[in-house]
């Protein structure tokens, strides 16, 4: 599971913490600092083979416990890489992206992000009904959908 930290608001460019998570311990492993690191997180933790088990948690949830404060929203999660790579904006509409986070302040900047980027953000919720959602085998996994443009 990897696990890639960016900076807050008044934290230098560039200053970034990576580091590995790892479903059989307890805290994050690598170059994780204090609160003024993180701002946004990105979670691979739906592996092709097998899966991790984090217990009744959905695998956002199970990073959010062990990274306290954190503003953790969960995003891109049911696209596959061909459709976050190309261009978002179609003649039919814009490529939708689903996201859920536990934070306001955390989502909105994710949702302007995507905005910016020409995706069209739909908010699912929380970590955990909109994880759900968006988890592997969940109803909107590998699900790759057009909103239209109202004119």
């Amino acid at each position: 599971m990897g696990v890639l930290a960016g900076p807050q608001d008044g934290a230098a460019d560039g200053d970034r913490a990576e580091g590995d998570a790892d479903a059989g311990s307890s805290r994050p492993r690598g170059g994780f600092r204090g609160q003024d690191a993180v701002f946004g997180l990105e979670v691979a933790a739906n592996p092709w083979r097998g899966r991790y088990d984090v217990g009744d948690l959905t695998g956002s949830e199970w990073v959010a416990e062990r990274l306290p404060g954190a503003r953790i929203v969960k995003a891109f999660n049911t696209l596959f890489a061909a459709f976050i790579a190309a261009d978002p904006q179609h003649e039919e509409g814009h490529q939708a992206v689903f996201y859920a986070g536990d934070g306001t302040d955390a989502k909105a900047a994710v949702a302007a992000l995507l905005n910016r980027f020409g995706f069209a953000a739909l908010d699912l919720g929380g970590l955990r009904e909109g994880g759900r959602l968006m988890q592997l085998d969940g109803p909107l996994s590998a699900r790759h959908f057009l909103l239209q443009d109202a004119g």
